[in-house]
């Protein structure tokens, strides 16, 4: 089996106690099978503590976290798991070990990333961004430490996708930018899915497969940036992806400096977007512009982002179909990671001079990507906003 890993992740090692974003708060830490049995079998008063840390409800298992810290109970004093340094990796949930690695079983081949809710990942993709390097995997051949994730056998549609995410990110890489020709492409190519569904099951099965020679998707290269145009999502957007989306109270004890961002954001566009919303776009536009004072490479970092999130996120597309969800997600993304970036530098002027430091933005994208997912929550309220 080829197994593709990328770039960064050859650097990566946990930096462990030193980490200023520790994994071992700010969420809930999900415990899988294997480690279940093992804990509710386990004799002695370390069984009965792992049982006592236990909450198992239908839809998740867990370990029970403190109320206002929320942090896992086997995290020391010392900012490192007990559970590891007294019983070692075996007794650690599966997730744990893996984090932040994200590993992905299509069967004829797995991929491997990193998670960039991981601070030293954050930073290997600062780093990296900065300097111009590709993102890129590379291939190596052995088996698999994990499982099949995939129910998807249509190999001439994963073929398509394989192909189309590194056009994709071609011309990102050549300059398109993020401009809503990218969304027509997704548009268009879920649109042919659709169809060939309707016709498939609905009239008769041709044995034609979704992406082959007989059956052909769109390809990105067809859809030039000229076309399109910057994709910006205004300050009502944006308020609807936060509030519907991306904040919860919670975040002032699961994540302090991402609640504080929140806070900046509230008080600079709480009211003015519902009650003005043509000053809050041209406050948004300011705040943005201000940025490139401190991040004199933002539109290249934002690019990055992006291309990292398709290298990562992409063929995610293989299971659901949904070409135009997932990639107006990634640039909802991109533009809310933007977004905090610009309030933490507009709360920075007047104190530092100096651009931002690779680790200050590692810590902004990790602390942010940690809810990012959530934005997937207010997508349908914004998708017919976009092609």
């Amino acid at each position: 089996m080829i197994i593709k890993k990328i770039s960064i992740l050859k650097n990566f090692q946990c930096t462990g106690a030193a980490c200023p974003s520790n994994c071992c708060r700010g969420w809930k830490i999900p415990i899988d099978d294997d480690a279940y049995k093992r804990y509710i079998t386990e004799k002695g008063f370390f069984g009965f503590l792992l049982r006592c840390f236990l909450v198992k409800k239908e839809e998740l298992t867990s370990f029970r976290c403190s109320k206002h810290q929320y942090r896992c109970p086997f995290w020391g004093l010392d900012h490192l798991c007990t559970l590891q340094k007294n019983h070692g990796t075996d007794y650690m949930p599966r997730v744990c070990v893996e984090f932040p690695r994200q590993l992905s079983n299509f069967g004829t081949f797995c991929e491997e990333t990193l998670y960039l809710a991981c601070h030293e990942a954050a930073r290997l993709f600062v780093e990296q961004a900065r300097a111009g390097i590709p993102f890129t995997f590379t291939e190596t051949a052995g088996e698999a430490g994990y499982g099949e994730n995939t129910t998807n056998d249509d190999l001439d549609f994963l073929g398509y996708l394989l192909n189309s995410r590194s056009e994709l990110i071609t011309m990102l890489a050549d300059g398109c930018g993020l401009t809503t020709s990218l969304l027509t492409y997704a548009k268009d190519a879920q649109e042919k899915c659709l169809a060939y569904y309707t016709h498939a099951y609905g009239a008769v099965n041709t044995g034609i497969n979704l992406g082959s020679e007989q059956y052909p998707l769109p390809s990105p290269l067809d859809y030039s940036a000229a076309d399109g145009k910057p994709f910006t999502a205004d300050a009502s957007t944006m308020y609807t992806l936060f509030f519907r989306g991306f904040y919860h109270p919670s975040l002032k004890h699961s994540s302090p400096v991402l609640y504080k961002l929140c806070q900046k954001y509230i008080r600079e566009f709480y009211t003015l977007a519902k009650t003005n919303p043509a000053e809050a776009d041209k406050k948004q536009s300011a705040l943005l512009e201000l940025t490139y004072k401190y991040v004199p490479d933002f539109d290249a970092l934002m690019t990055s982002y992006y291309i990292y999130f398709l290298q990562k996120n992409f063929l995610d597309i293989f299971e659901d179909y949904c070409f135009s969800k997932h990639m107006l997600c990634g640039m909802a993304q991109a533009q809310m990671l933007g977004l905090f970036i610009a309030l933490y530098c507009k709360d920075r002027r007047g104190k530092k001079k100096d651009p931002l430091s690779t680790d200050e933005l590692a810590l902004i994208i990790a602390v942010y990507e940690r809810r990012a997912p959530q934005i997937e929550d207010a997508l349908k309220e914004i998708i017919v906003s976009f092609p």
